[in-house]
């Protein structure tokens, strides 16, 4: 996915910490090369005794750093400023070490501009920090106090020179700092057309999603193959829908004349013994949910018939990707109601120790006033292997949490994250991620957040904080249930999120903020 964009700013920020830890490794080498050398140099014992504790204070320091920046959202304002002030003191006192009028500044000099490059606001602390320390050192130096530098000259310079150089090497500073600085500019300017590109995509994304659902009902009605056959002690009727894998029948139980939905296999697919398996495992699922806010299966075919097929309460009224399309957007009472009804049913799924893994609009049905999750063909046992998957990255990209969409195990914490993208997309008319193919919504899931909400509707702060949690990277930063998400939901629409809440969710946005609101 290397080189797909969301924003400008955030494709320079994903480049700086990659620049950042490549940085590191290289303070690394120069560190080591210095404390190899320290044993062969004759210099002043107690500038010699300082430089070797700072090399070696700041190979651990950095190490943390380079560590815990393998996770972008661990980047921020503050590790910066710690570990950027940090290299700043401890290349100074190499500085000392080697000699004022030394190349020692260099190292100084190629920071300033990696610095210039940041956006982040420890920066110009930064600078400050390597400005001042060059400045005290050279103070000393035109007040007349030795160089103690092992290869300081022998022979006095006098204050001119040594004002001379300070000024040279101050200059210097300046110079890289500003020069990174206006490159981060030009950088900007220069993608800013797939920035716009890119929101526009988003757009467009939740205009398709919203076209193939009426392609769906489009398909709805008239004759299927299988309709006017009998499965079971089921007589199939009318064709409702087709889906990835199955077709939906209306159909009468020949016992009692009650009306359900049958979900019968593609026949091409029945010849698969994992497809097969998958199917009627959806089935053992459903059932074992057992809520109100799940569609209640009624019976299915045994391993080994011919056609298999699932019998369900037949339902009536409409998905909820149908109600976007639409509508646009929910009434916030609505969403509420949305919201609390499936994670009522999430939870009670992920009792069982199920989890959906393609929660969407599409398998969402409001049925009268209940809304019921449907379709868990994909979903597994949290203690499952991936067997009936084959270990692949499966589910709809625009609902996929961060770490399903990187292929690893995931919990009913993935669920959790669904239901919050699906939340955004109901209150703001637009997915969280956009882009030109699966491949850029992805990327987006991973390493960036979205618009924030505020930005696109009128809601209060408080329910960007909602999101900015429903919608973190990390699964131990969501909400830890469907009752928990809805309730916060409740309380941030009315400004009213708990302190600690409103805490863990500032502390969540500095880490890895909002994407900029389209112009």
């Amino acid at each position: 996915m290397e080189g797909t964009i969301t924003t400008a700013t955030e494709a320079l920020r994903d480049e700086e910490v990659h620049r950042t830890r490549v940085f590191i490794r290289l303070g690394w080498l120069a560190s080591v090369m210095g404390l190899s050398a320290a044993p062969f140099l004759h210099g002043n014992r107690g500038v010699q005794l300082w430089f070797v504790i700072a090399l070696a204070v700041g190979i651990v320091v950095s190490f943390y750093y380079h560590q815990r920046f393998r996770d972008p959202a661990q980047y921020g304002p503050r590790a910066l400023l710690v570990l950027g002030v940090m290299c700043a003191i401890n290349t100074h006192v190499a500085i000392l070490y080697f000699g004022a009028l030394t190349a020692t500044p260099v190292f100084i000099v190629i920071g300033m501009y990696f610095v210039g490059r940041s956006e982040l606001s420890a920066r110009r602390a930064i600078y400050v920090t390597s400005a001042a320390c060059h400045a005290a050192i050279s103070v000393a130096l035109v007040a007349g106090v030795r160089d103690p530098g092992v290869y300081a000259t022998s022979r006095e310079l006098g204050a001119a020179a040594y004002v001379l150089g300070a000024l040279y090497v101050q200059g210097a500073y300046w110079v890289a700092y500003y020069t990174g600085m206006r490159q981060r500019e030009v950088s900007l300017a220069a993608i800013e057309h797939l920035q716009r590109q890119t929101r526009i995509a988003s757009q467009r994304a939740a205009v398709l999603d919203e076209l193939r659902a009426d392609l769906s009902r489009a398909q709805r009605g008239g004759v299927g193959f299988y309709t006017d056959r009998e499965l079971g002690g089921f007589r199939l009727g009318a064709l409702l829908g087709r889906g990835s894998y199955g077709e939906i029948y209306e159909a009468v139980t020949r016992a009692s004349g009650e009306t359900v939905a049958i979900k019968v296999l593609h026949r091409e697919q029945c010849v698969d013994p994992t497809q097969v398996a998958r199917f009627l495992r959806e089935a053992r699922l459903t059932t074992a949910a057992g809520s109100s806010h799940v569609v209640r299966v009624i019976a299915a075919s045994e391993p080994g018939e011919p056609v298999p097929y699932i019998a369900m309460e037949r339902l009536r009224g409409a998905t909820l990707a149908e109600l976007l399309a639409k509508k646009g957007q929910l009434t916030r009472a609505e969403l509420v109601a949305l919201v609390t009804q499936v994670g009522h049913g999430l939870d009670a799924v992920h009792a069982q120790s199920i989890v959906h893994r393609d929660l969407k609009p599409q398998n969402l049905f409001l049925d009268g006033l209940t809304w019921k999750i449907v379709d868990f063909g994909i979903a597994r046992l949290a203690d499952a292997d991936s067997t009936l998957t084959r270990g692949a990255v499966i589910g709809t990209p625009h609902f996929m949490a961060p770490e399903q969409a990187q292929g690893k195990t995931v919990d009913h914490r993935a669920d959790l994250y669904a239901l919050g993208a699906i939340a955004y997309r109901a209150l703001t008319g637009r997915n969280a991620y956009g882009g030109h193919d699966a491949a850029a919504v992805l990327y987006g899931v991973v390493h960036h957040m979205p618009v924030r909400p505020s930005a696109l509707v009128d809601v209060v702060e408080d329910v960007d904080r909602w999101a900015a949690l429903a919608l973190a990277k990390h699964p131990d930063a969501r909400p830890a249930s469907g009752k928990l998400l809805a309730s916060q939901l409740v309380a941030a629409l009315r400004g009213e999120l708990a302190p600690a809440v409103r805490e863990a969710a500032d502390r969540r946005i500095a880490a890895q903020p909002w994407a900029e609101a389209a112009p």
